[in-house]
């Protein structure tokens, strides 16, 4: 503990704060950057440019990025790959950290950015994380610090990049903690994570301004948002696991012959134009996806119209995980955050919509976010990090973090492989008698 509080540590923690801080704000430039040259539209978020771009360039777009990105992955993995933040904490020589460099991690940070901006199905967060993490690496070698808090420090750093880029400093701290960090070291990480994502993501305020992700109204209370959140629960958990699986079977089979990738990678995105001629929320990381399930209106139209809706939520909660598969296994590197936050969201719109359509008065922002942290902690195994991070997004009031709590714990619960063993158990144990 005392090697915490040591000046030299300090200054690298602060240090690491600002400089993740600062990468949130240029990944976040250089994401509308790529959006505006792929699609052609220097304003507006990927849906418009979208919406304004012909049906050829929506197509070639993803396919392009695919393919330039491709080529930047052949060659860093070629000439010796990229270390990456899990494995600079989790080793427990030393030596992979001096190793990561800061050339390399920040050329693959900008890929990843570049192959989300021309549309391609994959999460941007991984970027900061990588870059920020980089940076905090080179800090303990620099300063001398030791293993054990440098990998502190590293995964802190890479909680805080996630942190400026979404401007939720706790969803951070809890990123760092519950998914970087490993055994024995998260109490007295949770110390450095904490500050470290807080000083992040108030440099990040020279370009978020402090504003929420998500600008939503606080939800209110009802007896039909109750039974709505209970209905989510199980769909949430199904659609998590089943997620989770689909990505750790595509990645296990992903392209593994380097020269291959960027005619591979192409093709994912080419597969991704295609689709979004059809449903065009299923375009770049997720974020656009989440946007119109917030801001779906339940129609006060026919029950037709708004199964309509509920139809075309529908394909984007089945089709984003797939395509976020398809381009993993494709060799493209990309973060399955917004993705998961993507496909809940989705889904507790579209329930909401169908309940709405049977007479029962729901509220889409409450099912919408309840359902994206739902989602998210099944995916990620980090029902914590699924709670506040969601809850960061919006800042939507108690009562959504109320709703978060249950569903999510609730949801994690249900997708357990040993609350399943449990009751099991327990089936077999009464039938016995």
């Amino acid at each position: 503990m005392r090697a915490l509080i040591r000046p030299r540590f300090l200054v690298a923690a602060a240090v690491a704060g600002v400089a993740a801080g600062l990468i949130g704000i240029a990944m976040a430039l250089l994401l509308e950057l790529f959006e505006s040259l792929f699609y052609g539209l220097t304003h507006g978020g990927l849906l418009e440019r979208l919406a304004a771009s012909p049906p050829w360039r929506r197509v070639l777009a993803p396919a392009l990025g695919g393919l330039v990105a491709g080529g930047l992955w052949w060659w860093l993995r070629a000439t010796g790959g990229v270390t990456d933040v899990e494995n600079a904490v989790a080793d427990r020589s030393g030596e992979k950290a001096p190793r990561m460099g800061l050339a390399r991690p920040f050329l693959d940070a900008v890929t990843q950015v570049l192959t989300v901006g021309a549309g391609n199905s994959v999460g941007r967060e991984g970027a900061p994380r990588l870059a920020a993490g980089a940076v905090a690496a080179r800090l303990t070698t620099r300063l001398g610090i030791g293993r054990a808090e440098g990998a502190i420090l590293i995964a802190s750093a890479a909680g805080a990049g996630l942190a400026a880029m979404y401007n939720a400093p706790m969803g951070g701290a809890a990123y760092a903690v519950e998914l970087v960090m490993v055994s024995g070291m998260r109490r007295r990480g949770a110390l450095v994570a904490v500050p470290v994502c807080l000083i992040a993501t108030i440099v990040s305020w020279l370009h978020s301004h402090g504003r929420p992700t998500f600008e939503v109204a606080s939800p209110g209370l009802s007896s039909g948002t109750a039974l709505g959140l209970v209905l989510l629960v199980p769909v949430a958990a199904a659609l998590g696991v089943g997620a989770r699986a689909l990505w750790s079977w595509m990645l296990a089979h992903r392209v593994r012959t380097l020269r291959w990738l960027p005619a591979t990678i192409g093709a994912a995105g080419l597969v991704t134009g295609l689709v979004s001629l059809w449903v065009p929320a299923v375009v770049g990381n997720g974020r656009d996806a989440m946007e119109v399930a917030l801001g779906t209106r339940v129609p006060e139209v026919s029950s037709d119209a708004a199964g309509a809706g509920a139809v075309l939520l529908l394909g984007v909660v089945v089709l984003k995980p797939v395509l976020t598969g398809l381009t993993l296994a494709a060799g493209a590197t990309g973060g399955r955050l917004a993705p998961s936050l993507a496909t809940g969201a989705s889904a507790g719109t579209a329930l909401a919509v169908v309940l709405h359509a049977y007479g029962v008065e729901v509220s889409v922002p409450a099912l919408a976010m309840a359902g994206a942290g739902a989602v998210l902690a099944t995916t990620q195994r980090a029902p914590v990090f699924g709670i506040v991070f969601t809850w960061e997004l919006a800042r939507t009031g108690a009562w959504t973090l109320v709703a978060l709590l249950a569903v999510v714990l609730a949801a994690t619960l249900l997708a357990s492989p040993a609350w399943w063993h449990a009751a099991g158990s327990r089936l077999r144990a009464s039938r016995a008698r």
